[in-house]
């Protein structure tokens, strides 16, 4: 009787076995809505007291104008790192599922892969008992069962090494995500101050409402 060499034919077959190395997603940080600082308050007119230059309270003003342009600025990109979070959050939900899932054919996998080493080491343990043609025919249910099993394992290299690309540009997003979140907080907070520090020069001090229009009238002039 001629005996298989299954020994062999299972060492291919490990040969080209499940890619098993895992990288993991990072979840990406919640940003606190931090709303933008209001704009300061235009100077209120005092009844006594000293009143500002015109020169001061043109700079007063302008003052005024930079803290709600900046403000205004910084609403907007409030929107965006917020949906860039939520869609950080979407995908995240996406990436664990499609972990999951590739983690359970890998499980599969592996299962069958042992079922058909195990079955070659039946045949090789029987072949000297086996008659030439039952001995035949289990080879040939070796190798076609080894042999289905090689495109899908291929399969699942191809879709393991995907989604670790896919991970990686994930956690790329996220690197950038709370870059952005730290520089807009740092901005918040930047902008927090200079309303204090207008509050301690400008607010609640008197100035000639005349010199107002004036400088107003400045301002559009400047304008057209």
């Amino acid at each position: 009787m001629n005996t298989i060499r299954t020994t062999l034919a299972v060492a291919a077959l490990l040969a080209c076995g499940l890619a098993t190395a895992q990288t993991t997603t990072t979840k990406p940080a919640a940003p606190a809505k931090t709303a933008a600082p209001a704009a300061a308050a235009a100077p209120a007119a005092k009844p006594k007291g000293k009143l500002m230059t015109r020169d001061e309270l043109r700079a007063c003003m302008a003052s005024n104008q930079e803290i709600e342009d900046q403000s205004a600025a910084l609403k907007k990109r409030e929107s965006g790192v917020l949906a860039e979070r939520d869609s950080l959050k979407a995908a995240k939900v996406e990436s664990d599922k499609a972990e999951a899932d590739l983690q359970a054919t890998g499980t599969a996998l592996k299962a069958e892969i042992e079922a058909v080493k195990a079955f070659g080491a039946e045949i090789e343990a029987g072949a000297s008992k086996m008659e030439k043609d039952a001995l035949k025919a289990k080879q040939d249910e070796y190798s076609a069962r080894a042999n289905a099993l090689q495109p899908r394992i291929d399969a699942f290299n191809k879709a393991r090494a995907d989604r670790v690309e896919k991970n990686k540009a994930f956690n790329d997003r996220v690197d950038v995500q709370l870059k952005s979140l730290d520089e807009f907080n740092d901005n918040v907070e930047e902008l927090a101050d200079k309303r204090n520090e207008w509050k301690l020069k400008c607010g609640n001090k008197a100035y000639d409402e005349a010199d107002e229009i004036a400088i107003k009238k400045e301002l559009a002039a400047g304008k057209k």
